[in-house]
């Protein structure tokens, strides 16, 4: 039986919904000769910590997550994700959403799939822009130790910032970022389908 206390972390974008090619599409709204490669360059970082370009304004975040909220709801899960969500519920982790997005965005389109139900809670960039916070927070919160929980991310910033926060990463390459680029930069363990997380759990975490 697993412990109530194991908690799982799990990105949004690119995990739960595969929303690059949006991100790209509303990135170049803004900067129109803006490349795929060049967004994923950004997110090897913390997307608030580094510019994309240099006469970038802070109040582009505004305007993007303006038009982000109103098109995330337009696309679905990805296929599988809603069945590894109801599975690790019923093993009994909790499951927080932990992410660079808007918190009302993540919420919006879990509701609309009936998925919000299964979330303690969701963690956006208002709560704090930086990840290894939030994955703090929530360590002391649960009080939990970093071998008891784990980050389900698709970008190397993730995963650097999960290492930071002394916990390990599982990869997913349904995203934006790729396996090489992934395992170049430490991803602990890499999921090629939804069901694979189950293995990188169980491969991760230190079971009592």
């Amino acid at each position: 039986m697993i412990d109530k206390n194991k908690v799982i972390l799990f990105d949004f974008d690119g995990v739960i919904v595969n929303s690059c090619q949006l991100s790209w599409e509303i990135n170049k709204e803004w900067m129109s000769d803006i490349t795929y490669n060049e967004m994923q360059n950004w997110a090897e970082g913390n997307v608030y910590n580094t510019k994309l370009r240099e006469n970038f304004d802070e109040s582009y975040f505004q305007l993007y997550f303006e038009r982000y909220q109103e098109k995330i709801v337009q696309l679905v899960p990805v296929e599988g994700m809603d069945g590894v969500i109801k599975e690790l519920d019923l093993q009994g982790y909790k499951l927080i959403i932990v992410s660079s997005a808007d918190e009302d965005s993540i919420k919006n389109f879990l509701e609309k799939y009936n998925l919000a139900k299964y979330f303690t809670e969701v963690l956006g960039k208002n709560f704090n822009p930086s990840k290894v916070e939030k994955i703090k927070i929530v360590l002391d919160k649960y009080k939990i130790k970093p071998t008891e929980t784990l980050l389900v991310t698709d970008s190397v910033g993730d995963v650097k910032e999960a290492h930071e926060a002394k916990i390990k990463a599982i990869g997913v390459i349904w995203g934006l970022h790729e396996r090489e680029r992934l395992e170049k930069n430490g991803a602990d363990f890499i999921a090629e389908n939804p069901n694979e997380i189950f293995l990188g759990i169980k491969k991760i975490l230190v079971l009592k």
